[in-house]
């Protein structure tokens, strides 16, 4: 490259210089080490045998020895009459063990040698030769076994097979030397596919056949009971022999523990004594008592028949508080969800906190006010929240009915011009009543008005105002209680206001109560009259005007006169509250309301049509102005002629009804020849309208008319609000998620022992651990608890682990929020996924260790399983129970010898400090046995944000977890738990260097994505659906052999796409493949999700140098079918 632009003077380009570049550094790009890797073959005993010979070998030596040993008879002891090797060579024993020994193997290699062979040579005739002489051997060597074979004993089962299957070997050697000595060109012959497919089979075969005598070779040793009394001897001697052996070999760990243990005084570590939460259930009525520190637990026996103890950590506090409820919601796709957890508690099957099956959960905004008590008509709400411009159809609205909570539909609520919320309650909708708890379902507010319910579609957006502004319009109100004075009038047909001879003083009463709850509201009237009624009502009497005075003798309430002509709405508005025309007023009479007549004369007046009564009148000026409404949501009773609280009365009040006037019109008209007669007024339809506007400000000064309650609904309850400065639609829950767990028994200085058990790894790794807080709740109040008074055990809900904590001073006999009476902790999480999911809570729980109680030197040995400690050593009257609800953990054996040369061997290297990439990988991988690869990366940076591979002082850590084998290789991954990483980070900063900036990350994890075409072979009944699956496993298992099989996990490497493409091909369903591409797939660095798809790549090359390639389950395999 060099030449060519220095002599031809090409221009220099900045893709040549870059060429040959890379930023991959090669100190980088290594694979780490394994647990296996540590393994010094030299450091173990058996690396050097001063006899390496074995039983088998004695035997062969003695089979071949006999032939050289003359033997001589009793009667000629000068002349040998034959050999010893009709005593070794013809022996069973003998037979299995020369079959066994035969060294195929060397055949194998010597053949292919020749064959590797082939190209450095043109002499066709001497590698011929030399092929030929090798199966020629084999040949013989394989007859002769056969024939020995033949000797052995009837009884030995392998018998048979090694005879059955001399025929096919024998086919297959004849055919194979006829080829060879038939070929004229060798060197063709031994570049033939098929023929070296053949070799390889034959040689497959020969070594399966000579392997088989194995089982039987140790079962003449050990257990055959018919062995010649010579040779039995021979191999009692031979057994006696390797115990000479045995101390003979010995000899490298004897040198070995001079070094390590006498020179160097290096001693294996100790066993580590593993742990046991036990829970405590005391007996019943007994106040809480001490379990002291030491207290001794009886656990069986260990697998040596010792007995085992447990002992307790520390002095427990046991009470009578049990765990009673176990709930969490959470946020998901701007929505709250809810869980009950107690059923799924102590199940002994792991489960989320938050799961995505948890059922969706309402948080929104209450309205509690008489304003709602709506019982008919076309009822419309208007909202406006301060100044702001709210969607409603970003909300639900809910309001309570008679039978249900009623839910405002989608075309019954919109945005009006004036950027109202306007909700509209149609006539056919039954009455809007009061909360009752049994039938408006959802928590049971306490409160005695009318609730609307306001639901935002999304919970994420906080909306918070100063002042609301509500409006109430009822028009069409007919569910009306109307009395004559000559009783109950039915107002669904038409009726007679004043009686079937009207004089004045005559009138209806009607009654209203949702009305009369409301301050401030403006009622009219819709009086509906036939045309011979409106005639009569305005002047058949020949009344120039006919006065009916309406009059509300009601608390908070007032009244309005008009003439009634046709059909006309009289008006009335409620913030007055005065009777007029000799009728009452309302004033006070110490605490009680009474009423009083209105004396003066002069307050009578007449009111024209298209006027009302106001506060300028001189009826008003001196009568008591009451702004009080009807307290009670009572039906309305039925009224008589002398009712006045709560109601209206019209009444007819004109000179020309003065006394029985109407009536002597009626005779007189009567006794006419042609009598025309009076009529009387009938009110053919009779409905009320009113309106309202309220407005609120959310400050101390508030001086708002009617009362309105403020209510937040909360995921388990409800809060009540009393709002100061601005109103939020929804309650302020902060993280994303909370866990609620309920205690009953709980008092004020009782000490809390909770189990929680985890099911640890389960959080995601690739995460920083979650940031935990812990509250109580007292009074409809949560309340932070320090972290220096709680004792907690699981690193943050990241490992099982025990919680104390004493309880503080609290009182929920009042709350709303939770349920009542028990003491409520909350656990907050700001990360979902960053906590293990949960196994089960257990209260009463103590920690005990195992404890070497009776002096007899017994260690940790095994895991102890669930349910073995069951009872005190000494029995405790308190206690009705002791259960060990899971395994023991913790505990590590004695070191073994091998354990010792190799911890000692590198710590004379590393000296207990981290400095080189050897030292940090080695030191992991000795004190963290869970770890199976490290991969360490000096000056490199990679945190949150930042990966750079040329940071000075940054150290990175990348450890990988041990295969499992999991049954879901989509779930599992060979990833540590966060807990483990942290465990990993601290004990490595105590042998570092202070100024090295270490990272600890788990792997990145790649997807690759394979699509083609595939042609299958031909075959009647084959299962497509089968083939397919099949091959997409085979390619995994290709690309993540680790996640299939127990194979060394290592970081990913270069792939060839022709290794992919022949990999598919060489399937024994696959006919071809045509259309072959990869994608490369490369997912969060949190979560699984992919953020960047590499389409159509023509070699798959890890991103990163510490890549894992994971399973995928969405290749694009597609079937070709046949054109025709």
């Amino acid at each position: 490259m060099y030449s060519r632009i220095i002599w031809k003077k090409e221009p220099i380009l900045k893709s040549d210089i870059m060429e040959n570049c890379s930023s991959k550094i090669s100190i980088h790009q290594g694979t780490g080490t394994t647990q296996n890797a540590r393994f010094l073959s030299a450091l173990q005993p058996t690396y050097f045998l001063l006899e390496e010979r074995e039983e088998i070998d004695y035997v062969v030596l003695a089979q071949r020895m006999s032939h050289y040993l003359h033997y001589f008879n009793e009667s000629d002891s000068t002349i040998a009459q034959s050999d010893w090797s009709p005593f070794f060579a013809w022996e069973s024993t003998a037979v299995l063990a020369q079959i066994f020994k035969w060294n195929i193997e060397d055949y194998e290699k010597k053949y292919e040698n020749i064959r590797k062979s082939v190209p450095l040579t043109n002499d066709n005739e001497e590698l011929k030769k030399q092929v030929g002489e090798i199966f020629v051997k084999i040949q013989k060597d394989f007859i002769s076994l056969t024939d020995k074979a033949e000797t052995l004993d009837n009884h030995i089962s392998v018998k048979e097979f090694l005879l059955s299957s001399k025929t096919t070997i024998e086919i297959q050697l004849s055919s194979v030397i006829s080829k060879i000595s038939d070929e004229n060109s060798i060197i063709t012959l031994l570049q033939n596919y098929q023929f070296n497919k053949n070799i390889q089979y034959l040689f497959g075969l020969l070594l399966y056949w000579k392997n088989s005598t194995e089982k039987a070779f140790t079962q003449q040793l050990e257990s055959c009971p018919s062995h010649t009394p010579h040779y039995a001897l021979f191999l009692a001697f031979l057994k006696l022999l390797g115990i000479a052996k045995n101390h003979l070999n010995d000899f490298t760990k004897r040198h070995l523990d001079f070094y390590y243990k006498d020179i160097l005084q290096l001693l294996p570590q100790k066993a580590q004594p593993d742990f046991v939460h036990l829970l405590i259930e005391p007996a019943v009525n007994t106040d809480a008592f001490l379990l002291s520190k030491n207290t001794i637990f009886s656990a069986g026996k260990n697998s040596l028949g010792k007995n085992k103890f447990y002992a307790s950590t520390s002095d427990q506090a046991i009470n009578s508080v049990k765990i009673k409820s176990f709930l969490s919601h959470y946020i998901n796709q701007n929505s709250w969800k809810k869980t009950d957890l107690f059923p799924l508690n102590a199940t002994n099957t792991p489960f989320s906190a938050f799961s995505s099956s948890s059922e969706n959960t309402e948080t929104g905004l209450l309205l509690a006010s008489p304003l709602f008590y709506m019982k008919g008509g076309t009822r419309i709400i208007t909202l406006k929240f301060d100044s702001q411009i709210l969607n409603p159809n970003s909300f639900d609205f809910w309001i309570t009915g008679e039978k249900k909570w009623i839910k405002i539909t989608q075309e019954n609520k919109e945005l009006t011009q004036d950027k109202y919320i306007k909700l509209t309650i149609p006539a056919s909708e039954k009455a809007i009543v009061p909360f009752n708890k049994e039938i408006h379902e959802g928590e049971a507010i306490e409160t005695l008005h009318p609730i609307l319910k306001i639901i935002p579609k999304n919970n994420t957006e906080q909306i918070d105002c100063k002042t609301l502004e509500i409006g109430i319009t009822v028009t069409g109100l007919k569910n009306l209680i109307v009395a004559t004075d000559t009783g109950v009038a039915d107002i669904n047909k038409p009726f007679k206001p004043f009686g079937d001879f009207p004089k004045n003083g005559n009138g209806f009463i009607i009654g209203c109560n949702e009305f009369f709850l409301k301050k401030g509201a403006v009622a009219s009237f819709s009086i509906e009259s036939d045309a011979a009624s409106s005639y009569a009502f305005a002047g058949t009497l020949n009344s120039p005007i006919l006065n009916n005075t309406i009059s509300l003798a009601q608390t908070g309430n007032n009244f309005a006169q008009n003439k009634i002509s046709g059909t006309q709405s009289v008006s009335l508005n409620t913030n007055l509250s005065t009777t007029v025309n000799n009728l009452i007023a309302q004033t006070f009479v110490g605490s009680f309301f009474a009423y009083k007549r209105l004396v003066d004369s002069s307050l009578l007046f007449e009111m024209k049509k298209g006027r009302f009564i106001n506060e300028g009148n001189k009826a008003f000026n001196s009568v008591y102005t009451n702004n009080t409404p009807v307290k009670e949501y009572s039906e309305d009773e039925i009224p008589d002629n002398k009712t006045v609280s709560g109601y209206i009365r019209i009444q007819l009040n004109d000179p020309k009804y003065e006394g029985e006037k109407f009536l002597q019109d009626y005779i007189k008209a009567a006794k006419q020849e042609s009598p025309v007669l009076p009529k009387v007024p009938v009110i053919q339809s009779l409905a009320m309208n009113y309106s309202l506007t309220q407005k609120y400000n959310f400050n101390a000064s508030d001086d708002a008319l009617n009362p309105l309650e403020f209510y937040h609904l909360l995921p388990f309850g409800y809060e009540k609000l009393r709002p100061n400065s601005s109103l939020s639609l929804i309650p302020d829950l902060p993280q994303k998620g909370e866990i609620y767990i309920g205690f009953e028994n709980a008092q004020p200085g009782n000490g809390l022992s909770v189990l929680f058990q985890m099911a640890e790894g389960t959080a995601n790794p690739r995460k920083e651990p979650a940031k935990i807080s812990w509250e109580y709740l007292s009074d409809n109040q949560w309340k932070p608890i320090d972290s220096y008074d709680i004792g907690d055990e699981t690193l943050g809900l990241l490992q099982s682990g025990i919680i104390n904590i004493t309880v503080p001073h609290f009182d929920n006999s009042q709350t709303v929020v939770l349920p009542k009476n028990l003491f409520w902790l909350k656990i907050s999480v700001n990360e979902l996924d960053r906590i293990c999911h949960f196994v089960g809570i257990h209260e009463q729980a103590l920690k005990a260790v195992l404890f070497d109680f009776e002096n007899n030197g017994s260690g940790f040995l095994e895991v102890t399983p669930e349910e073995t400690v069951s009872k005190l050593y000494q029995p405790n009257p308190f206690v009705k129970k002791v259960k060990q609800p899971y395994p023991s953990f913790g505990g590590k054996k004695q070191e073994e010898d091998t354990q010792l040369y190799q911890r000692s061997s590198e710590r004379l290297r590393h000296k207990q400090r981290a400095i080189t990439s050897w030292d940090y990988e080695r030191l992991i991988l000795q004190e963290f046995p869970e770890v199976y690869r490290v991969k360490c990366l000096n000056h490199y940076r990679y945190d949150s944000g930042n990966i750079s591979n040329v940071s000075a002082g940054y150290v990175t850590l990348i450890p990988v977890a041990k295969s499992l084998n999991a049954s879901n290789v989509w779930e599992w991954k060979p990833l540590l738990s966060v807990s483990t990483l942290q465990r990993i980070k601290n004990r490595i900063m105590g042998w570092c260097s202070p100024h090295v900036r270490l990272c600890i990350k788990p792997p990145v994890l790649e997807k690759i994505q394979i699509g083609c075409k595939v042609k299958y072979k031909d075959i009647p009944g084959a299962d497509i659906r089968l083939y397919a699956k099949m091959l997409a496993e085979t390619i995994n298992r290709y690309i993540s052999p680790w996640a299939y099989s127990d194979i060394d996990i290592d970081f990913a490497k270069k792939i060839e796409l022709s290794s992919l493409i022949q990999l598919i091909d060489n399937q024994s369903f696959v006919d071809y493949i045509i259309d072959f591409k990869a994608n490369h797939l490369i997912l969060d660095d949190e979560e699984n999700t992919i953020i960047k798809t590499m389409a159509d790549v023509k070699e798959i090359v890890p991103q990163t140098d510490y890549t894992l390639f994971i399973p995928n389950d969405t290749h694009e395999i597609k079937e070709l079918k046949n054109n025709c």
